[in-house]
């Protein structure tokens, strides 16, 4: 069974190479198929595919870049916004907590070689 992320990745593939296929075929291919390229209007190659204004081919990958940048780096904002300050560091206090900690440890080693006595 297919689980959903093998989908979803499978139609993020199958996306990405059709609309690369595209740009490719209207960006590249359709100015020298056509001879001239009007940057308003709409053209067709082969008779059977729509090409797009050449103003459309630049504006769109650029404007969904910057709209993409955008929300990324509102979403770094909204995460740093979020995000509470770290703590001061009291080093007396980790100073207190280590010492605690060994006298534990002595304690426990103590304890072990009076039984192992014993």
């Amino acid at each position: 069974m297919l689980s959903s992320e093998k989908v979803l990745g499978g139609i993020f593939i199958f996306g990405s190479i059709v609309v690369m296929i595209l740009y490719i075929l209207w960006g590249v291919i359709a100015p020298f198929m056509l001879g001239k390229y009007n940057l308003t209007g709409w053209e067709m190659l082969w008779k059977i595919i729509p090409v797009p204004p050449l103003y459309w081919l630049i504006f769109i990958p650029i404007l969904s870049v910057i709209i993409i940048g955008g929300i990324i780096l509102a979403w770094i904002g909204w995460a740093l916004i979020q995000t509470p300050s770290p703590e001061e560091i009291n080093i007396e206090e980790i100073e207190k907590q280590l010492e605690e900690i060994e006298k534990e440890e002595e304690e426990k080693k103590e304890e072990t070689e009076e039984k192992s006595e014993e």
